[in-house]
């Protein structure tokens, strides 16, 4: 054996060859067994408290909506009615990994084929190594605030970098919150429980706290609850072009955590029942964003007032406010103290959303596409590393078309996330036949032609193209500008992709029927729905009546002991 093939064998994942299942899988990509499935209606709750609202992210929901021209009160009705839509599409989006327990990537093989997913994974994770990188920027903002009031001389290490898009105390910052979460990378998903808690416990008092000083401290809740006309560059919609920005700033919302909704199943596959995510989803995911945004929005309104050495420039980030704070009180000893604790609170949150959020939807990614070679920690210590090459201060600082179309890339996701509940709900039934999910050969049903299945690309593109002139004129100009109708269309890209790449799908396969529908295993291979010695897939264990077909068994109801 050479040098390179025992490099080779050194580097492969252990126990990644699943029998039969030709090196498809690993610890980390096959279906979980009962025994890794940790996360009931608490888990969920405490999982969105840190990574869908109570955050930087969620603080800063507000400002995209109040540019629209929105003022605080409409902004928050946007809010209310497009998180309750995202709501019922988590659900959704993570029924089928809460049922048969299996991650986002394996889930797109039903639908694209066991080729043809890569063109899906490799979309989410590129937008996972630019998320990644800039949660991991603004998680060395919140330490260099927090360095900055425990010793306000390191404010002075601010030598320029990067032609002046960072400075020397932003990189020490960045560095040492790497350092600070790597060790988490060591926590596995399953074992959040308590990361979570200690999150949970320290963000919310503090953003409740924030509330109650600005409001008490500015008499008030600031000029932006009535009238956004006095920010910069933003005119107060009104007729009819208020009701547009009304659709434009629900479907905001939704665009704005597409990704998130569209991997959902990556943390429900780790639920203990599939109702266990739908409660806690249904009331969590609408009520923390709500809530976070308000007071973001209030907190900014009434720093506004407070702090008019900032000449009019709204203070959106948590990090960005805290700093005002402390220079506005000249560094005194109380401000510093309260500044301390409150910037620390949003960087332990910071952690989860680099750690459970990113960090795990591209390790998982990297599982399902290298089983051979990468985990999920893999995955996340190569995205530590990567987070260096992306230079995310570039992109914050500099690149504002990039982000634009980052920010608009819903366009591209909504179609996705239609063709997933077509393939699944409609077309299937919610009935996965697993094995073949791990098989890449013409015996798997997901085979289609050479592993790409042409209907889910094909409804994809309807769901795009018919949105594409607005998304056009959005990153051109970086704002909503009317192109006749074509901008109107854009405003409801997500649902509008959504609708068409599901109704195309749909039509597809009633002109050219696929093989294998309504077809599951006929034993629990993989031992997801039961103990070792009951892993048997036959009806009469679960109390169900199937239709037994060459040795494949077919019925609604496998799994039913879960629901």
């Amino acid at each position: 054996m050479s040098a390179l093939q025992r490099l080779v064998r050194r580097l492969e994942v252990k126990g990644s060859n699943e029998g039969t299942l030709a090196n498809r899988a690993n610890h980390d990509t096959r279906p979980l067994e009962p025994e890794r499935r940790t996360f009931g209606p608490w888990e969920f709750v405490s999982l969105w408290v840190i990574t869908g609202s109570f955050n930087i992210g969620g603080w800063t929901t507000g400002s995209s909506l109040i540019a629209l021209g929105l003022n605080v009160w409409q902004a928050m009705l946007t809010v209310i009615i497009g998180n309750l839509l995202v709501a019922l599409l988590c659900i959704c989006s993570g029924a089928p990994g809460a049922k048969w327990h299996i991650g986002f990537p394996m889930i797109q093989r039903c639908s694209w084929g066991t080729n043809g997913f890569i063109f899906i994974v490799i979309q989410r994770f590129f937008l996972a190594c630019i998320w990644f990188s800039t949660q991991v920027y603004w998680g060395g903002q919140c330490v260099r605030v927090f360095l900055t009031a425990l010793w306000p001389s390191f404010a002075h290490v601010n030598k320029p970098l990067a032609n002046g898009t960072m400075t020397t105390g932003d990189f020490t910052s960045f560095i040492i919150f790497t350092v600070l979460y790597l060790p988490l990378v060591w926590i596995r998903p399953e074992k959040y429980k308590i990361p979570f808690l200690i999150s949970c416990i320290l963000v919310i008092p503090t953003i409740f706290v924030c509330l109650i000083w600005f409001t008490a401290t500015a008499k008030g809740a600031g000029s932006l609850v009535h009238d956004v006309s006095g920010v910069a560059g933003v005119t107060q919609a009104k007729g009819s072009h208020l009701g547009w920005m009304m659709v434009l700033g629900i479907c905001t919302n939704i665009s704005s955590i597409s990704v998130h909704i569209f991997v959902q199943s990556d943390y429900t596959r780790y639920a203990r029942k599939p109702k266990d995510q739908i409660l806690a989803q249904l009331v969590m995911v609408p009520l923390g964003t709500i809530v976070v945004a308000l007071i973001g929005i209030l907190c900014t309104s009434c720093a506004a007032q407070l702090f008019p050495e900032q000449n009019g420039t709204l203070l959106w980030a948590p990090y960005e406010l805290f700093s005002a704070l402390q220079q506005h009180y000249d560094n005194s000893s109380r401000s510093r103290a309260a500044v301390a604790f409150g910037i620390l609170s949003f960087m332990v949150a910071q952690f989860g959303m680099v750690v459970a959020n990113n960090g795990l939807s591209a390790g998982i990614d990297l599982s399902a596409l290298f089983p051979r070679f990468f985990t999920i920690r893999r995955g996340m210590l190569l995205m530590s590393a990567l987070a260096f090459i992306v230079q995310p201060w570039q992109l914050l600082n500099g690149a504002s078309k990039f982000l634009t179309v980052l920010g608009g890339y819903g366009v591209f996701l909504g179609p996705m996330t239609g063709v997933m509940f077509a393939d699944y709900f409609l077309l299937r039934k919610r009935l996965i036949k697993l094995t073949d999910l791990y098989e890449n050969n013409s015996g798997s049903i997901y085979w289609y032609w050479l592993g790409m299945n042409w209907r889910a690309l094909a409804a994809w593109a309807m769901g795009v193209w018919i949105n594409l002139p607005g998304f056009a004129e959005f990153v051109r100009y970086g704002t909503a500008k009317e192109l006749s109708g074509w901008s109107h269309l854009y405003y409801i890209s997500y649902p509008l992709g959504l609708t068409l790449s599901v109704l195309t799908y749909l039509a597809l396969n009633k002109l050219s029927p696929v093989a294998g529908l309504g077809v599951v295993d006929d034993l629990d291979y993989f031992g997801t729905f039961g103990p070792a010695e009951t892993r048997s897939l036959r009806g009469e264990e679960y109390g169900e009546t199937v239709q037994v077909v060459a040795g494949m068994k077919k019925g609604p109801d496998v799994g039913k002991e879960e629901i």
